[in-house]
Order: structure tokens, then sequence, then C-alpha cells
């Protein structure tokens, strides 16, 4: 299904999480600007959990040297302006070592949910609520029905949807959804299942739709399969597969332009599976993803990396550079959107 046609320059509304203040941001469908480089972050990280929220960066976890002993429960957040990312400040740490989480924001609270710890995968939910002092304490909540991992979740209507990952250790594709509030996350419930096994995917929300990009399986390869669902306060909608990727991917970030429909989503690197610099956009709408752009390329091959759009920037946070050895990078870079 063909999205219908957008001016090459339309001005959306973004809706800032945080104070739920009203921001007028340019979204460019030409693509990405020129990469600049920005305040490193405070170590070498990959596989950590950032999210953006009214004008910050929270970024949660990840694996500094080597997995799982290299995991830690560091929390870092800054501010973000069209200058790039503001001074680092560590905040309160996550109640253990993390990495492989998948964490959103919605209203003024963070929730994060599975991941791998040094002892193994969790089923454990945790949230906090944010500011710009940081964020608060980290207090249990509901936790999700299996040990998982390597999902990927996404916020919106009052409710978190995750998709696939390893849970109890086998590739899935189940799909789970419960409520958000200002006392945690409500009883999880299965939803429609995702059209195939999958992890390493990156799903987005937009416009009351969740759409994924890529992943793999356990018994097939990276894949470049893109689908795309409904969501309602009873679960995710009928999957309907979309325009594909333009490659095979996992690993890669990808990012939406704003909450309103049509939108953007931005893909920022990924393996192929070799690790790759490429970025490519596509609008969003409700009848799926349109075609996929090519975009100004990442200034160096990254997986692993954790990435975010405000203010009409977009801004990457560490990753690995290679994989065999791997190298890590505390580099953080921005472009415009």
């Amino acid at each position: 299904m063909k999205p219908q046609s957008i001016p090459p320059l339309l001005s959306v509304l973004v809706i800032a999480i945080v104070g739920l203040s009203l921001i007028s941001v340019p979204v460019a469908a030409s693509g990405v600007g020129t990469w600049k480089s920005s305040t490193s972050y405070p170590t070498n990280i990959e596989n950590q959990s950032c999210s953006v929220s009214a004008g910050y960066i929270f970024c949660v976890g990840g694996t500094g040297n080597g997995i799982p002993s290299g995991a830690t429960n560091a929390v870092y957040f800054a501010s973000l302006s069209s200058s790039g990312v503001g001074a680092w400040k560590a905040t309160k740490s996550y109640p253990e070592p993390i990495y492989f989480q998948s964490c959103k924001v919605f209203g003024t609270y963070i929730y994060c949910v599975g991941g791998v710890t040094t002892s193994g995968p969790i089923n454990a939910v945790y949230f906090a609520k944010l500011s710009s002092s940081g964020v608060g304490t980290w207090t249990a909540t509901t936790p999700y029905p299996a040990t998982i991992y390597l999902q990927s979740c996404v916020s919106g209507e009052n409710y978190i949807y995750c998709v696939g990952g390893f849970l109890a250790g086998n590739n899935s594709n189940a799909v789970y959804f419960a409520s958000l509030s200002s006392s945690g996350v409500g009883a999880w419930k299965a939803t429609s299942s995702y059209p195939t096994t999958i992890d390493g995917q990156s799903c987005r929300a937009s416009g009351g739709y969740i759409y994924c990009v890529g992943g793999s399986t356990l018994s097939g390869p990276i894949g470049n399969a893109v689908y795309f669902a409904k969501q309602t306060s009873s679960g995710v909608g009928t999957w309907k597969s979309t325009t594909s990727y333009p490659t095979n991917i996992e690993g890669q970030s990808c990012s939406v332009s704003g909450p309103t429909l049509p939108s953007y989503i931005y893909c920022v690197g990924g393996s192929t599976p070799s690790i790759t610099n490429a970025v490519y956009l596509a609008t969003l709408t409700s009848s799926g993803v349109g075609t996929w752009k090519s975009s100004t390329s990442y200034p160096t091959n990254i997986e692993g990396q954790s990435c975010g759009v405000s203010g009409g920037y977009i801004y990457c946070v560490g990753g690995s550079t290679t994989s065999s050895p791997i190298t890590l990078t505390n580099a953080v870079y921005f472009a415009s959107v």
C-alpha cells in the first residue's frame, strides 16, 4: 500500500512529553543533515537504552567491556539543543547492571522492560520519574510474562507495547501490552502475534501505529521485512507488511520525527551482517511506510547505538564500530532532520 504524497517540507507539532508543551518543528523530507560530533558519553558503551524527553536525553545501562561482565547500572542524562548534547551527568543508578533492555518514556516517567544482567536474562520491569535534575528512584512494577531481552518496546495512548525478543530463552513472535501510569505498569496481556519470530528489530510508534523494521530469527538470516499495526487500548491490531528496508538489517536504531502522522522514520547503522554506516528515511502514514531513501551516512560504521529525535535533530550515542573484535565507542553525533 502506497502512502499518500506529502509536501517536501512540512511543519508538524511535536509534543514535548515532559511538561506537555507544544513546539513547532520543521521536518525535512530531504533527509538527515551533516553529522556533527558532540559531548562524548562518559564511557565507551553499547546496548544501552536511551530516551529523549522535553529537551533531555536519558541513557540507561549498557555494556562497556564485554558481555555480560561489562554490564553497567549507570544512568546518565544531558540536555539537548541545536548545538548538540550538553554535559553528561550521572543520576540514580538502575537497580542492577543491565543491557539489551528496552526503555520508553511516557508522561514524566521512564519505564524499562527486561534485559540481561550479569546473572542472565530477567523479566523485571522498573520505572522512575524524570525531571531536569535527572532520574528519580527506580521502583519495581509488574514483571513481564517471561524473561525477555532484545525485544523492542514502544509507548503511546497510555500503554506500552513490546514486540518479539528472546522470550524465556527462545526467539519469539509474542507481543504483549500493558497500561502505564504514575503507579507503574499494569497487567501484561498478550495481543496479535508478530508475523515471524524476531529479535534485534527496531520498532517505533507514531500517530497510533507501531512500525517495526528488520531483525533476525534463530532459524533464519537477518531480514529486511517491515510490518506495521494499529495500537489500541485492546492491544495491537493485525500486522501488515509494508515497504521493505533497502537491505537486510538488525541492531540499527530507528527514530521518528513526531507523534502525529504523517511523520518520518530515520534508521541509522546496524548489521547487514557487516556493520554499516548507512542511514535511510521514509514517510509514515496510516497506510504504512513509504519509499526508503538513502541519506547522509553516519560518520562511522555503527551498531548497538541508541538514537532519538528531539526538536528537529537526531542524536545518537555510543555503539560498536567493529564486530571482530568488538570495538566500542563513546562518540555522540547529531544532525538536523
